[in-house]
């Protein structure tokens, strides 16, 4: 075991719980039920990596990966398990056993059912830049814009991959209500643009699910030495034939705005954020919620994708905010 992880684990084990007294002993809190899987801190850990997964009665649970691959444990108490991700692990759901018996967790690992942009197969058609050098290794220290050469601030690096390519938004937001191609991914279905022609954002899975019952999902990276504040992201989709080609006067916005709680927003890690599709509920009339804005319909003839930071900030922040794995999954 790594003696850093089981320090961090335990820490946040004591955050996380009040019924475990402690899981140095091997004691089970809640020995009469089933050990159970709720969510991941990410969906997506490359083979090799550290996953953290919380749930419930998970003191003395083993974690088996999709392909029958039982994962070392690092550390764990009642709601949370650390493992190794086991080598040759494929998407899918991940069983949780104990002397109780067992479980599937509802959420896929690396769920790519209905992925819209994932930066390798299911591409970007604008906007934002790559984080990777013509060789393939990371950008490190600079990141040249046309003519200009910009160190990243405070030393900041760009992260490892959790799955192959990502997107990355840097630069200052100084200009009020502007759309910049430096802090914007977007995808335009229409051929011509480089899209893939009119496939629905939903894809098949909306047609099984209400809207309730799903949601936009992505994993996020911010580094604390550039944290996210200031200025918020706006999410939406739109129809393949917008004249504008993002199609943001037509559908429901989401405005995600992370640094709201404490004053701003970063991670240690790669993070995965889960939207409710209920909850994109603006419009460009307005910055309050439509709560009854009705997206059913819309979401059907959805075929483009923006993450776009827009809007009055507050001063000049900083952007720098790496992305991937944009999904429309069901929300379990």
């Amino acid at each position: 075991m790594r003696k850093e992880s089981l320090i961090i684990a335990s820490l946040l084990c004591a955050g996380l719980m009040s019924s475990c007294s402690s899981n140095q002993g091997g004691g089970n809190c809640n020995s009469s039920s089933l050990p159970e899987l709720k969510r991941m801190k990410c969906e997506y850990v490359p083979d090799g990596g550290e996953a953290i997964i919380y749930g419930k009665n998970l003191t003395n649970a083993q974690i088996t990966f999709p392909g029958d691959l039982a994962a070392e444990v690092v550390s764990q108490c009642d709601t949370m398990v650390k493992v190794i991700v086991p080598e040759g692990t494929k998407e899918g759901r991940i069983k949780v056993s104990s002397p109780n018996g067992s479980s599937l967790s509802k959420f896929f690992f690396r769920d790519d059912r209905n992925t819209i942009v994932n930066f390798d197969r299911r591409l970007a058609t604008w906007g934002g830049y790559s984080p990777m050098e013509e060789d393939g290794t990371l950008i490190t220290g600079t990141l040249e814009m046309g003519d200009q050469v910009t160190p990243f601030p405070n030393g900041a690096k760009l992260p490892e991959p959790c799955s192959g390519n990502y997107g990355f938004l840097y630069g200052k937001y100084s200009n009020p209500w502007s759309m910049s191609q430096s802090v914007w991914i977007q995808y335009v279905a229409n051929p011509m643009e480089g899209g893939r022609g009119p496939i629905s954002v939903a894809g098949p899975v909306f047609e099984k699910y209400a809207l309730e019952e799903l949601a936009l999902k992505f994993e996020v990276f911010v580094p604390k030495e550039v944290a996210y504040k200031g200025i918020r992201t706006e999410i939406f989709f739109g129809p393949i034939n917008a004249a504008d080609k993002h199609g943001r006067d037509f559908s429901p916005i989401y405005f995600w705005k992370p640094y709201e709680a404490n004053g701003e927003f970063y991670t240690d890690s790669w993070t995965t954020i889960t939207i409710p599709l209920t909850e994109f509920c603006h419009n460009t009339s307005s910055d309050e919620a439509q709560p009854d804005y009705n997206y059913n319909g819309k979401l059907k003839q959805a075929t483009n994708f923006s993450f776009l930071l827009f809007g009055q900030p507050e001063g000049e922040p900083q952007v720098f905010i790496c992305v991937d794995n944009f999904r429309i999954v069901p929300l379990e």
